[in-house]
């Protein structure tokens, strides 16, 4: 069986972990003669910790759950803005009127129910996966920073709750779901 290494000084000339230090049979010559496998020096450049690796995908990452989040935002942004259009407001009208005769349409129900439905880029699923990922990114994969990053997530939550005075369903769930995944990473054993 031929098993492929992962820690540089378990290499040997052929690749395989065959009794290191002792002599194994080298199939290659027909001979019969005993080679000795070696220990060769090897270079890690994978980082195990916060090198530097780590320290170059979080921006990435971070832009890419920042850029799924402004689309995500678009997208209902724009279903409000054809909403009051269909009512003959233009978008202007906002910064100096006050609209107290808006009814939500079926359209505008439709698309938002669509947003928010458990594929749509507004769910509980996507959200929470999204937030996650963002606590996982700006921890560095420290999870000794797990009740810190539910502390704030617990924070955020009670301050939109404050705003609203009650939180809708979806957000009820996609709470929910963040702090299960949080856990679940928690409980992961590190690689």
């Amino acid at each position: 069986m031929r098993i492929q290494p992962t820690m540089p000084f378990l290499r040997t000339h052929s690749n395989n972990i065959q009794s290191v230090g002792r002599h194994t049979e080298n199939r290659g010559k027909s001979s019969g003669a005993m080679q000795k496998d070696s220990y060769i020096q090897g270079s890690c450049d994978n980082h195990v910790t916060y090198g530097q690796e780590i320290k170059n995908k979080l921006p990435v990452c971070i832009e890419s759950l920042k850029s799924e989040s402004e689309e995500a935002y678009r997208s209902l942004k724009d279903i409000v803005v054809k909403l009051l259009e269909r009512q003959g407001y233009c978008t202007e009208a906002l910064k100096t009127e006050k609209l107290d005769n808006v009814v939500v349409d079926e359209i505008a129900r439709t698309e938002a129910a669509e947003l928010i439905a458990e594929d749509g880029p507004l769910g509980a699923e996507s959200v929470s996966d999204r937030i996650v990922q963002f606590a996982m990114a700006i921890s560095g994969g420290d999870k000794t920073k797990i009740s810190l990053l539910k502390d704030a997530i617990d924070r955020g939550f009670s301050q939109v709750k404050n705003m609203l005075g009650q939180l809708p369903e979806v957000s009820l769930k996609t709470y929910d779901l963040i702090m299960e995944k949080l856990s679940q990473w928690e409980q992961e054993i590190s690689e």
